[in-house]
């Protein structure tokens, strides 16, 4: 079970600043899955729609990705990334809300 644990909380610790980071820097990966083809965009002042869905799609690559190599890391590892996730989850949150903040209610 603590195997499981440490693959979901490595998970979501490489989940976030992925997230984070693809609205930094405005990465938003667009998949035409009809077409067979994923074109990666900087649409100047896109909709956020299409902000939230291509970073959380990247997100979600990087997030099971942590899960599946956290399921092969040692049971006691569990509190340092109990530890990392929570400054993660603040430092994004902190991000997220203050990006937010910036760009939709003081401009």
């Amino acid at each position: 079970m603590n195997k499981s644990i440490n693959g979901a909380i490595l998970g979501l610790i490489l989940f976030l600043p992925t997230y984070c980071l693809c609205f930094w820097f405005g990465i938003m990966p667009k998949f035409y899955p009809l077409l067979g083809e994923v074109h990666i965009v900087e649409p100047p002042g896109a909709h956020i729609a299409v902000k939230f869905v291509g970073s959380a799609l990247v997100g979600i690559v990087a997030g099971i990705v942590g899960f599946l190599a956290g399921r092969s890391l040692p049971e006691n590892s569990g509190k340092v990334l109990h530890v990392l996730v929570w400054v993660t989850m603040i430092a994004a949150g902190t991000y997220l809300i203050g990006r937010e903040t910036v760009t939709y209610i003081l401009h």
